[in-house]
Order: structure tokens, then sequence, then C-alpha cells
């Protein structure tokens, strides 16, 4: 979301067209495994909007990384409401786009025609037919949803989130989900899947009260799995998106990392280092002890990731380690917990007699 920093939206502590920021971000995506982002775009006259558009696009093409635009709605809103014909507005900032971003070697393509996304703008009478005949370089147009799968129009569709079809039945919206891989299974077009923490437009001033709850990570994993009942390594998924990266007003954002309710607790007893979990342990990779001071640790073991202990003689310790850390390592983007610096005494010390 390219939008944070206008007064107009929440304040999450930066803003969106931030050169230092967008970096940062770019680098984190890319620590986590992610390979592309794809922004939201208002146009080219949408000020902060569009400058952070170019910013991410500099970093991508900086960092290896790969970006797209998704055309918002809003960007057709001023030309609706002044009655202009908005198949041109769309013909014309698809022409910029072209112009801007598409053109980077950093710019999301399939068999070397970019991708171009679009959200919400199926509430205009757009005649997509001349907007293909207009636009240069070909570009492929996503459309959300299944509905995509039967739209002439569209060369891919893509998966979002569906807290409006959630029920006691289906706490996370995953119906949403099957319903769309299912079609997928039966179309050539490029499929896009998703994977979510949950939702929550409590802090939007769009607002609904929707909410599909996060439980404790939960809802993150069930996503991911239900993506490979559908596919495979012999069978691939072209793109899964993760919706979002950080639209906080949504309660969607995964940047600082999915809460996964776990808590430790760690202690020497005799020669001994023990620690106990509380919280789904499901939501973990793997347990990590750590050795040092307060200045340098370093990782000493790696166990499963269940309530355990170890033998601090086993853990090989070097000189001057003086404490020991357990920590619980979350599965990718879910948050780790520490149990925070145990003293070793002077005969737990590498070293001692």
């Amino acid at each position: 979301m390219p939008w944070f920093g206008d007064p107009k939206h929440e304040d999450v502590g930066y803003r969106s067209n931030d050169r230092d920021e967008v970096s940062r971000q770019v680098a984190d995506m890319i620590s986590r495994g992610i390979e592309g982002a794809i922004i939201d775009w208002y146009g080219p006259n949408s000020g902060m909007k569009n400058e952070s558009t170019m910013a991410l696009m500099k970093e991508a093409e900086r960092q290896n990384f790969e970006f797209a635009i998704s055309e918002d709605a809003g960007s057709l809103r001023e030309c609706e409401k002044r009655g202009c014909n908005v198949t041109d507005q769309l013909i014309s900032d698809l022409k910029y786009a072209a112009e801007h971003f598409e053109s980077s070697p950093a710019y999301v393509r399939f068999d070397n025609r970019p991708a171009v996304f679009s959200f919400g703008l199926e509430k205009y009478p757009i005649d997509w037919k001349r907007v293909q005949r207009s636009v240069p370089l070909q570009p492929l147009l996503f459309f959300r949803n299944s509905g995509a799968f039967s739209n002439p129009d569209a060369d891919g569709a893509y998966s979002w989130i569906a807290p409006e079809t959630v029920n006691s039945n289906d706490p996370m919206a995953m119906q949403y989900l099957e319903r769309f891989y299912s079609k997928a299974q039966q179309s050539n077009k490029i499929a896009m899947g998703s994977a979510y923490k949950g939702f929550d437009d409590a802090e939007a001033s769009w607002g609904k009260g929707r909410v599909i709850d996060q439980q404790c990570g939960l809802t993150w994993l069930a996503a991911f799995a239900l993506t490979g009942r559908f596919y495979s390594s012999r069978h691939q998924l072209p793109a899964l998106m993760i919706p979002t990266w950080n639209d906080y007003e949504e309660g969607t954002e995964i940047e600082t990392g999915i809460d996964n309710c776990v808590s430790i607790k760690a202690g020497i007893t005799g020669e001994s280092l023990s620690w106990s979990l509380a919280g789904p342990e499901e939501t973990l990779d793997h347990i990590a002890i750590l050795a040092g001071s307060s200045s340098r640790w370093m990782d000493v073991a790696e166990l499963p990731a269940k309530s355990g202990s170890i033998p601090i003689r086993d853990l090989h310790l070097d000189s001057g380690a003086t404490d020991l850390c357990v920590q619980a390592i979350g599965k990718a983007s879910l948050l780790n917990h520490s149990s925070g610096a145990i003293s070793l005494s002077g005969t737990q010390r590498p070293g001692a007699d």
C-alpha cells in the first residue's frame, strides 16, 4: 500500500514514498523469500502514491527484486465525477505505466509480457477490447477472483481475501480459496493464488466490521496448506500473492511479523538447560539455543520445536560465554519468541573446573 504518510490514513511510523524506508522494506521481503511486490497504483497524478511506485521500481532494480502495478478503482474516481470517459482515462494511465514502469528490467513478466493487475475496476463500464488494442507492450491483464477464469478479457486471475464469506463452518474463509483453485484447474489462464494471516477492517474509514480471525498464525498456515492440496512441485502454481505486506487498516499486514501467541520459559536445573512452551507448537520451525553475552550471541544448537532440555556440556560452549538464551523460531513470517538471557554460574561456564 503506497499511501502511508498521507494524513487520510493511519500513522504507521513511516512515509511510503521515503526511499530509505522502501529500501528497507524490499530488503526485508527478500530476506523472507518474497520475490516481488505488486503496488496498489492510483495513476500518474496521485502524488505520493506514484512517488512510492517510482521508489519501489528503483529499489527493485537495485536489489534484484520484481515489481508490478495494480490499477486501483480510485484512479478512475475523479474521472467518473467529471463525467469523462473512464476507458480513455485507463488507457492514458496504462500508457504511462508502459513507458515508466513496464519497461523496467525488474517488472513482473510472464512469457516476456508485462503483467498488469486491476482492483475494483469491474464497477466501471470499461471497453477492455479497446484497452488491449490501445496500450503498448501487450500487457497481460489480471483480474481478481475466480470469475476472471471465465472473463474473456482476462489473461490471468488472482485470488485475494474474502472476509464477507466467513461463517461458523468457514471461519478462515478457505472456501473462497478452494473455489478459486478448483476453477484454476479447469482453465489455461495464469493463476495467482493467495495466502493471508487474517482480516480486520476496524481501523479503516471504509470498514464494515469484517473479520477473519488470525487464530494465532493458524489461518496463515492453513492458507498455505490449502494451496498444497491443489499444487505441488510437479504441478506448480505460477505465483502466490500475500495480501498484504502493509495494509494496517484492514489488519492484513505481515510487515511486523504474525503473532503466533507462543511464549517460552527457560532455566538451568543442575547441569541442564530446560525450556517449556505455551501456545500452538505447529506454528514453530525449531528451537534455537544461543550462547554468549549481552554484546555477542552465537547459535549453538537447533532442536525440534517442543518443550525439552539439553545437558549444558552438549552445547560445546566457547570460552567467554556467560549466558544462554532459548528462542522459539516461528515458521515463515511468524514471530520468534525468546526466553531472555539465562546466566551461567561459575562452574557451568566453559573452562571452569
